[in-house]
């Protein structure tokens, strides 16, 4: 039973039903206006695991579509001389440093490149001697046109990154 603090995102009525004191008609339905912008403190209800509502005061329903959790934070000033607050330590071994995903996608699109160029390259001398094309039949004719294709296959990609990057230069220089 957390409380917490709301902020209204639109103009909201929430109906609440009071006791009127009278023995014909002994409650009264009331609505209670919420503007936008203001501040309400409520408790968060759930529904099938999921948040449903803020019950406000204990009697007030309001929607999760209206509002939005505010969440504070203590402001600290320095105004003793001491400047900024030391940075809490991070010990090395507990969080793994932060890997960059360019160099890994660029490895790995070379290495793709190299095995599919020496596959077609293996396969395509391959066709060549069963087409009669190659008159010799050899196995170093096989690692060449592997090699060779996977090398191309590499160059290909190498220039793909080359050209984008020219054009990433050239747009910057437009837009300024």
């Amino acid at each position: 039973m957390a409380v917490k603090s709301y902020i209204l995102t639109k103009d909201f009525k929430s109906p609440y039903v009071t006791s009127t004191g009278l023995p014909h008609n002994p409650q009264a339905i009331r609505f209670k206006q919420f503007k936008k912008g203001e501040v309400i403190h409520g408790e968060m209800k759930h529904a099938n695991n999921q948040p449903a509502f803020v019950l406000v005061n204990g009697v007030c329903v309001v929607p999760l579509q209206v509002i939005k959790e505010l969440v504070t934070k203590e402001v600290v000033s320095h105004t003793d001389g001491q400047g900024k607050s030391p940075k809490p330590k991070v010990i090395d071994n507990l969080i793994p440093p932060k890997k960059s995903n360019k160099k890994l996608s660029t490895k790995v699109q070379y290495g793709d490149a190299l095995l599919i160029g020496a596959v077609i390259g293996f396969a395509g001398v391959i066709v060549a001697e069963k087409q009669g094309w190659i008159t010799e039949v050899d196995k170093k004719y096989r690692i060449y046109g592997a090699v060779g294709c996977g090398l191309l296959g590499m160059y290909i990609v190498y220039r793909q990154k080359s050209q984008t990057k020219k054009s990433a230069g050239l747009s910057k220089t437009t837009k300024e």
